[in-house]
């Protein structure tokens, strides 16, 4: 039977990386795509630990729409 390959860490709680060099290749290679979804992630992880106060968050969260 085979192992199933375990991740050495989480970006913004569900970005896996399995081995050093990943994090290195996605910040090398990242698209805008990758970028939108890790900045929508990074918010939703502070909010979700308290860092953002509700309104702050809705401030981002309408900054991103901008963007997008």
């Amino acid at each position: 039977m085979e192992q199933e390959k375990q991740p050495i860490a989480y970006l913004f709680e569900e970005v896996a990386l399995y081995k050093p060099e990943d994090l290195e290749n996605l910040i090398d290679n990242l698209t805008d795509e990758q970028a939108k979804f890790m900045i929508i992630r990074a918010v939703q992880m502070a909010y979700k630990h308290g860092i953002y106060s509700l309104t702050e968050s809705e401030i981002v969260s309408k900054s991103l729409r901008i963007f997008k």
